[in-house]
């Protein structure tokens, strides 16, 4: 779905990190993994044989799986009752302008479909006004959501991810606000990343976080964009644009050297 709206420039991500930082995870890592890629008890749910149709099969088999151990009724591929808090029916809110114009869209009605096949409804609420979507989560009338997060230079998640349990929670901006998740291993390991200077230590850590967000699956990663950079070469001399202009380090950060012709 991340190739039919956006071609090649953008990539679908494992981590909710901006594959580009210091301190994303790459694929070369030993301990990198594809994101959900194991069932509930920690099996692999695919293998290199898989076709697509066979990937999905296994992803419901798997998905019965994790219904199952959350306490819902599992009966010959079936999900027919929920347990107390939860049930057979979710709506998620996705802002694609009432026309289904958002690279995750396709993404939502897919899976629907797949998990109409056992028993569980998917809603997927387009919004005309992107607006009402954080009115909705503000309110908590929004059960599951879709938006784009802005990558900074240093990758501190104490803002999104950070909820102060061990001080009784509620931290405005962090998780108990967005994800109304309440971890206190992952608040220390979030405040500890931000006591050391050293890359790698910070890395490491950093590396553990993602793991537990992921575990929660509180956010599902999706894709990281790639923007292009266009000058004229008939209006700026080139020769004085930023050399190596990366994700974070921009033509902006060596403008006084920028030539107009």
């Amino acid at each position: 779905t991340v190739d039919s709206y956006y071609g090649e420039t953008a990539s679908v991500i494992n981590y909710p990190i901006s594959n580009t930082s210091w301190a994303a995870p790459q694929k070369t890592d030993a301990d990198y993994a594809i994101a959900f890629s194991k069932d509930a008890e920690g099996n692999d749910i695919y293998t290199s044989d898989m076709d697509d149709a066979a990937k999905d099969e296994a992803a419901l088999n798997a998905a019965l799986g994790f219904f199952e151990a959350a306490g819902f009724t599992v009966s010959d591929g079936q999900v027919t009752a929920a347990p107390d808090g939860a049930k057979l029916d979710y709506e998620v809110w996705i802002p694609a302008d009432g026309a289904g114009d958002h690279p995750s869209f396709m993404m939502l009605n897919l899976a629907s479909d797949a998990f109409k096949k056992i028993g569980i409804t998917l809603n997927v609420k387009d919004l005309a006004n992107s607006a009402d979507l954080w009115t909705g989560i503000e309110s908590e009338e929004c059960p599951m959501w879709c938006a784009a997060w802005g990558a900074t230079v240093d990758p501190d998640m104490y803002q999104v991810y950070y909820s102060d349990v061990a001080n009784g929670g509620n931290s405005p901006g962090g998780s108990n606000y967005m994800y109304q998740i309440e971890d206190e291993e992952l608040d220390a390991m979030i405040l500890e990343a931000r006591t050391s200077t050293d890359q790698e230590f910070r890395k490491t850590m950093y590396k553990a976080c993602l793991d537990t967000i992921i575990d929660w699956a509180c956010e599902i990663p999706v894709y990281q964009r790639q923007n292009a950079i266009i000058f004229s070469a008939e209006r700026v001399n080139i020769d004085t644009v930023t050399p190596d202009i990366t994700t974070f380090y921009g033509w902006l950060n060596e403008i006084q050297t920028l030539e107009m012709k």
